[in-house]
């Protein structure tokens, strides 16, 4: 994961600045915030907004943009997520892997730098490198969840390395997945069922944004 050589620098630069734009994005509803559980994951998921067209926009331009201000903004919208009661200590915190081709395109993964945040905030330890795709794969936004569900199988793996100058957690602590959207849950449960694999107990997933 050479290509996370910004992430740290990132963080600084969103966390530095003093702008006082923030999101507007519409307020989820409040069982949302208290982590409704996701059946098809069987696990809580705590999400810091609905997935309304502001937010959509943002997260679309900070990945495909990919524009520095929406990833930003989106940031900032991290930063202010209370950990959730279902939350352990200590624990881990894991994005989902980041595509490798649209990594080294972006410079950074959304993921990444809201796993980071959280950490911050919660003060708790992170490992960017957990898990890791394994290669490039087409766009899955216009996919439905089977079809998302073929695209990953064997996509995402449990990798044994860890991010220079990450927290290395424990092997007996539990992970909180992070990613920015949650829509089908295909991603997720891939992940998911990677981390089971390596070993490892899962709490919860927290996201940007929820649909549905």
């Amino acid at each position: 994961m050479a290509n996370f050589f910004p992430l740290l620098q990132a963080l600084k630069w969103l966390m530095a600045d003093s702008s006082p734009e923030l999101l507007t994005a519409p307020e989820p509803p409040s069982s949302w915030r208290a982590s409704r559980t996701a059946a098809r994951l069987n696990l809580p998921v705590l999400a810091a907004s609905s997935y309304g067209p502001e937010i959509a926009s943002l997260i679309r331009r900070a990945k495909y943009g990919p524009q520095w201000s929406a990833a930003q903004r989106l940031t900032r919208l991290a930063g202010r997520l209370p950990a959730p009661l279902w939350l352990e200590r200590p624990c881990c915190l894991v994005p989902v892997p980041a595509d490798p081709s649209r990594l080294v395109l972006r410079g950074f993964h959304l993921p990444g730098l809201v796993c980071q945040v959280l950490a911050r905030r919660w003060g708790l330890g992170y490992d960017l490198s957990r898990l890791v795709k394994r290669r490039s794969s087409p766009t899955l936004a216009s996919l439905g969840r089977q079809q998302r569900l073929s695209d990953l199988r064997g996509l995402i793996c449990y990798a044994s390395c860890h991010e220079p100058g990450a927290a290395i957690p424990r092997a007996d602590e539990p992970v909180v997945l992070v990613d920015d959207v949650l829509t089908t849950g295909a991603t997720a449960s891939a992940c998911i069922e990677a981390l089971h694999v390596g070993g490892d107990r899962v709490l919860g997933l927290v996201v940007l944004a929820r649909s549905g």
